[in-house]
């Protein structure tokens, strides 16, 4: 039976993601920190921690590749587990990410895993994205706002409007199934004035030709026109 680590270093090989033995290792900590607390609290699936990796962990650092390089502020809106923030921060290391949830379990879970691991580019704050206080204290703040399968992509725009510092400000999120292609139609009817991408999330071995689709949508000019 393979290992934890022998499971990621196949994945990471089948999916031609190079990554520094140092970012490999936050990896293999943050899976098992996120296992481990998976016994306690619901972060993910039960029936998912088999194929973590393959479902969680290679899609969100598909997504975070994505933006590599990338050294602005970040917000993860329901984060969960810290989905897809945590390996955002691993891949983005000179971003400074904050991970927020509606569930204070899940974000002390969430807190207890970054202390753990030892990645010092993250807080975590337990609020809503449309907490009167967090929008006042986080007005115009961040470069870039993530999230995963939290709300449509309508609402998603609406949050992140007063938080987005300009209009080279981006919304990422990780989104699939039937009825994106009307939340994309629907959002454009709604900010006629935004730009969006649809970028497949392809990964192997279990959807080479992306037949989950799953996709990276990325929204820009939200704050207005470049």
């Amino acid at each position: 039976m393979k290992t934890l680590k022998e499971k990621l270093d196949e994945s990471l090989r089948l999916n031609s993601i190079n990554l520094s033995a140092i970012e490999v290792d936050f990896l293999q900590r943050y899976i098992e920190q996120l296992l481990n607390f998976n016994k306690k609290i619901n972060l993910i699936s039960r029936k998912d921690e088999e194929n973590i990796i393959e479902r969680h962990i290679i899609p969100c650092l598909i997504f975070s590749i994505l933006f590599k390089g990338f050294a602005g502020s970040v917000l993860d809106i329901g984060t969960g587990g810290g989905l897809p923030g945590i390996p955002f921060s691993i891949i983005n290391r000179r971003s400074r990410i904050t991970l927020i949830d509606s569930i204070n379990k899940k974000i002390s879970a969430v807190k207890e895993i970054v202390q753990s691991i030892g990645l010092d580019n993250l807080e975590t704050i337990w609020t809503r994205v449309e907490d009167k206080e967090f929008i006042k204290k986080y007005s115009n703040y961040f470069d870039l706002i993530i999230s995963r399968a939290t709300a449509d992509l309508k609402t998603l725009i609406e949050y992140s409007k007063p938080l987005l510092r300009d209009s080279n400000s981006k919304l990422a999120v990780m989104k699939g199934g039937d009825i994106l292609e009307r939340e994309i139609s629907d959002a454009k009817k709604r900010f006629n004035y935004i730009a969006i991408q649809k970028i497949p999330l392809i990964y192997l071995p279990e959807n080479p030709e992306n037949i989950n689709q799953k996709f990276a949508v990325i929204v820009e000019r939200i704050n207005g026109r470049k």
